[in-house]
């Protein structure tokens, strides 16, 4: 007895310490959107800033690249404090190279800022798609950092049309803000063997009043020095029964099969003549159909054997089929040849190994052998196996419906869809407390980056090919929107693209600031392309349900997108998008 309520003591006792210590330290982080709009500048921002100078530097490139604080990052009072490095050696809680270490990293855990979950749900069945949820704003004061993946992954808009066209509104899982954005042009300039960042600023229809939308766009240069090109490309197609199903709308229909015959012609058709192309098949198991050969002298043959042996029977051994395309990769590396495997599937998994962890355990990590995903039909479709394959091995995911689109995926020179540009690259974006009250990422919730990884190498990020780009758009809540003008040379934000070159495998930074002044008038007077991509951004909110959207009638969003009909006329993207917002606001 004596024991037990000694037991009891000592517990009160670490409870009422508990409880001193959180009334003195650290304040709880605060992810509800409510009290991030609310929030107003503080002596909490201060200090965030004042212990950000301790913070990792932030060099504008280079693998050993030296660092600036976080206030010269953010703030941009003068040049002379923005072009102002510390040495390395002044950074006592970094690694050599750059990074934190591990002590610091457990030191200063990173606030959490979960994405919402939306409560009502279009069924999905019998399609496989996961709900990664909605980013929240974050209020600046608690964190100025945002950092993720790049993504340039285009199929959920593909497989949004392909619903729509059905005459059905997609699942909310199946739509991922960043994947809309990206299917478009973002009309960036491009330089000779060089990431360029563009970053601008406008007001939004689909935002707060005074609030800012702002575009950060990623732009892979067309020539690049040291791209790394593949000499071989395995192809593993999908022969399973589901591939006979048909596919398309009423007017244009075909067999998923069909389709994939077509767009493997395609690719063929566009590739170098040297380039040697290996094809595998699976069902219940996989085959061999053709072994690596240069496409310029085997074109006739690999045609007439795809479309002899490759036909739909039987279940679905992805893994199967994935191991033994590997295995033909792993012997043209050996040889010294840079490999990408292609896979062509519906993704619907039903012997073997079914789920992405597992397969790609079974594949194993391979830095020489890269696999991208094209995915096939809907009804059944797993959109999350065929999309988290590409993530985790280097790779890019895409969704072909109907012929135009196999045509706009790898019609005529196919360099810029299998060639790499840049792997692992990050984008980090510091926020300014002083003029940024809070920020929301539109979409990328399951390409989150730990802030303190941002220069952490190991840590596995995004592949980019040659010509290809990417934007990611923020929603800000400022300080003091009225005084915007007399604050002219205030920093907003300063956006920095980490990535490794990767012949080379030299680690390259280069960075962008936008400042207050350089934020557009109005909504109108911004470039059409920014306007682009917020009404292809509030399509996808719309569509997902998201709470944060201001039009869930589509009024607003349908007039825009009539509006960029005219802004680019004869642009038939464009057009689309006009045409599938408006049956959407039917169907809703």
């Amino acid at each position: 007895m004596v024991v037990a309520l000694l037991a009891l003591c000592l517990l009160a006792a670490a409870c009422m310490s508990t409880d001193d210590t959180d009334a003195d330290g650290v304040a709880d982080v605060e992810t509800e959107s409510t009290t991030a709009m609310t929030a107003s500048p503080s002596s909490d921002a201060n200090e965030r800033m004042d212990e950000a100078d301790d913070e990792e530097e932030r060099s504008t490139r280079g693998e050993a690249a030296s660092e600036e604080t976080t206030e010269q990052a953010v703030a941009g009072e003068s040049d002379d404090m923005a072009e102002e490095e510390m040495s390395d050696e002044s950074s006592p809680g970094l690694s050599s190279s750059g990074s934190r270490t591990e002590t610091e990293s457990a030191q200063s855990a990173e606030p959490e800022h979960e994405p919402y979950q939306p409560t009502q749900r279009r069924r999905a069945e019998p399609d496989t798609f996961v709900d990664y949820g909605i980013n929240p704003f974050v209020d600046t004061a608690d964190d100025p950092f945002s950092t993720f993946a790049l993504d340039v992954d285009t199929a959920s808009y593909t497989i949004a049309r392909n619903f729509l066209d059905g005459g059905q509104l997609p699942p909310f899982e199946a739509v991922r803000v960043e994947e809309f954005v990206n299917y478009f042009d973002g009309g960036y300039d491009d330089e000779i063997d060089e990431f360029t960042i563009s970053v601008d600023a406008a007001s939004s229809p689909f935002a707060d009043s005074g609030d800012l939308l702002l575009r950060v766009g990623i732009q892979a240069p067309h020539v690049v020095s040291d791209a790394l090109r593949p000499d071989s490309i395995i192809l593993v197609l999908d022969s399973s029964g589901s591939m006979n199903q048909e596919i398309g709308t009423s007017n244009d229909r075909t067999r998923r099969i069909e389709l994939v015959y077509d767009a493997v012609d395609l690719l063929l058709g566009g590739l170098e003549p040297e380039t040697r192309v290996g094809v595998v098949a699976y069902a219940n198991h996989a085959r061999t159909v053709a072994r690596p050969a240069a496409v310029g002298r085997s074109y006739d043959d690999l045609i007439r054997r795809i479309q002899r042996d490759v036909r739909p029977n039987g279940s679905t051994n992805v893994a199967g089929g994935l191991v033994s395309g590997y295995r033909m990769a792993e012997s043209e590396a050996a040889a010294g040849r840079n490999v990408l495997v292609l896979l062509f599937s519906d993704g619907v998994a039903n012997v073997g190994a079914t789920e992405t962890d597992r397969i790609l355990r079974q594949l194993g990590e391979r830095a020489d052998i890269g696999l991208s995903t094209i995915g096939v039909g809907l009804g059944p479709f797993n959109d999350e196996l065929m999309e988290q394959l590409a993530n985790q091995a280097d790779g890019s995911y895409h969704y072909i419906d109907d012929h135009d689109e196999a045509w706009r995926l790898l019609g005529g020179d196919v360099t810029s869809f299998v060639s790499v540009a840049a792997r692992d690259a990050k984008v980090e974006v510091i926020f300014n407390p002083d003029t940024v009250v809070a920020y929301r990422l539109l979409g990328f919730e399951n390409r989150d980056v730990a802030d303190r990884d941002f220069r952490n190498d190991a840590v596995d990020a995004g592949e980019v090919a040659i010509s290809q780009s990417a934007t990611a758009l923020y929603e800000l809540t400022l300080v003091d929107p009225d005084s915007r003008s007399r604050r002219s040379n205030e920093t907003l934000a300063k956006v920095t693209l980490r990535y490794e070159r990767p012949a080379s495998e030299a680690i390259t930074e280069v960075s962008e600031t936008i400042r207050s002044s350089e934020v557009h008038r109005s909504f109108d007077d911004a470039d059409r392309h920014f306007r682009l991509a917020a009404v292809a951004a509030e399509f996808a909110e719309v569509l997902r349900q998201s709470w944060f959207t201001d039009d869930p009638s589509m009024r607003t969003l349908r007039r825009e997108a009539e509006s960029l009909t005219r802004d680019f006329r004869g642009d038939a993207d464009v057009a689309e998008l006009a045409r599938l917002i408006t049956a959407a606001q039917r169907l809703q």
